[in-house]
């Protein structure tokens, strides 16, 4: 599919026409019936309809087709709902390869940006291995009567288009998206103003992140850390690093996952998202200096993977026992959250499909946030509300950080002590935080990936959070900006 701005709206070639309809049924079916050129819409098309209730009626004249979406008064045509609506209206006319108009409203720049992402997320679909499947040549023209919007609507486009191409990269199966393949795709399709380091297996053993490289141990497939790096008017001591969890595919190790585990190839989406972060920070010149740290791994069993009941020797130099193998998120995030300390960064933010318990937490509802700074933890939450993405904050008390502490090492990688195992990988990670550094740990284990789909998206990745985190990202406060 193809989406575009217009500036005006065409009275040729389009087969579709969308209006939203909000508070005023009459005042806006007198507007349609204008800028239209229709003479009249048929009055009994809307005899039940008072917009009390949400509606969607359709009207046909010879040349295209008119769709008209009621909001009820009682849900307001605001930001949730109109997400909403545009997300299901799209998944409706998903593949019709037809042109299609779609009238933006409101001033609010939240409110159109989210008209425009959902419709273009719920378009999506991931058919690149279905040898029969007609590629969706649909074009979409987002028109809105303000033409200041238009640098919005246009970012906006580009933004959605991001997510739905991280949404790709995640559904796509372990072995064909490897280390290497997935490091070369990044180097070839990252922004030109990032510059791109990656780290073999030589290097990491060289500098000695003995996590990343333990629990790669039992795959064919080489361990890698992608580092990406973007500054644009750098503020001293005001560098943030951005953690990415890459795990290509998850068996568990020796403790090895049970039933179908067919979607563990998805829990390299933290990977995803930074990487998706840098193509919109690049792409918008945000200001700051930015590092994304990308530690790539496949968990797997064979003689050489890792035991529990081991230990290795992190890069902080801290030894870890491990319990339990399918641990093993934590265990990549520790080493590159350890080594973001050469950066002296002023805030690290960590992204992982970290822990099933989220999932039965929240279900596909919510990704959860820890952290170590009040403030920040509100921000993106806040975030979250404007960009139509849950999260929500647990405890990080010192009684959970004791329990990461092991009788024969210096911290142990699991523990059957606590049976709140979200927050105690949580703990864990915070071992390894740089010193005087604000920290942020997103676990999106749940919403990075729909097995049914839903009204307004279809099955598979989602790429939940990217907006979230490129909205407080850009947005932080005047302190990392201006100062």
């Amino acid at each position: 599919m193809d989406a575009k701005f217009i500036s005006t709206i065409k009275k040729k070639n389009i087969d579709i026409y969308i209006f939203i309809i909000c508070n005023n049924l009459k005042g806006n079916l007198e507007y349609i019936s204008k800028i239209l050129d229709l003479q009249n819409i048929p009055k009994k098309l809307f005899d039940d309809c008072n917009l009390k209730s949400n509606f969607e009626k359709k009207m046909y004249t010879d040349d295209f087709e008119v769709i008209f979406l009621g909001v009820a008064e009682e849900y307001k045509c605001d930001n949730k709902n109109l997400y909403k609506t545009f997300g299901r209206i799209s998944k409706e006319l998903n593949n019709q390869n037809k042109k299609i108009l779609i009238h933006l409203v409101g001033d609010d720049i939240y409110n159109i940006k989210n008209q425009i992402i959902s419709y273009i997320l719920a378009s999506y679909k991931f058919n690149e291995f279905k040898t029969d499947m007609k590629k969706n040549t649909s074009t979409v023209f987002f028109y809105h009567p303000k033409k200041k919007f238009r640098e919005l609507v246009e970012n906006s486009i580009y933004e959605a288009d991001i997510q739905n191409e991280i949404r790709s990269l995640i559904n796509t199966p372990a072995n064909i998206l490897t280390s290497s393949t997935y490091s070369q795709y990044i180097k070839k399709n990252m922004n030109d103003n990032v510059t791109i380091k990656i780290f073999n297996k030589s290097k990491l053993e060289k500098i000695g992140c003995n996590l990343i490289l333990g629990v790669n141990q039992g795959s064919k497939n080489k361990p890698m850390m992608v580092i990406l790096e973007y500054k644009n008017n750098p503020i001293k001591n005001k560098t943030i690093a951005l953690v990415g969890k890459g795990v290509m595919f998850d068996s568990g190790g020796y403790n090895i996952k049970h039933g179908n585990f067919s979607d563990m190839k998805n829990d390299m989406t933290g990977s995803a998202i930074i990487y998706g972060i840098f193509k919109l920070l690049s792409k918008f010149n945000i200001k700051g200096h930015f590092v994304g740290l990308l530690p790539l791994v496949e968990n797997m069993v064979d003689a050489n993977a890792i035991r529990p009941g081991d230990i290795l020797k992190a890069y902080n130099g801290k030894t870890v026992e491990i319990i339990d193998t399918d641990a093993e998120g934590r265990l990549i995030m520790a080493d590159a959250l350890a080594y973001s300390d050469n950066y002296k960064p002023y805030m690290c933010i960590d992204v992982a499909t970290l822990t099933g318990q989220a999932v039965h937490i929240f279900d596909s509802k919510s990704s959860v946030i820890m952290g170590n700074n009040p403030k920040y933890i509100q921000k993106i939450i806040q975030s979250g509300v404007r960009n139509n993405e849950k999260i929500w904050e647990l405890p990080m008390w010192e009684e959970y950080i004791d329990l990461t502490k092991s009788n024969i090492a210096d911290l142990k990688n699991y523990t059957y002590e606590s049976k709140a195992g979200t927050i105690m990988a949580g703990a864990f990670l915070s071992n390894f935080i740089p010193k005087k550094t604000n920290w942020l740990h997103l676990d999106i284990a749940g919403v990075d990936n729909l097995v049914h789909g839903s009204n307004i998206r279809e099955y598979g990745a989602t790429g939940e959070i990217l907006r979230s985190l490129f909205d407080f990202l850009k947005n932080i406060d005047n302190e990392v900006y201006t100062k």
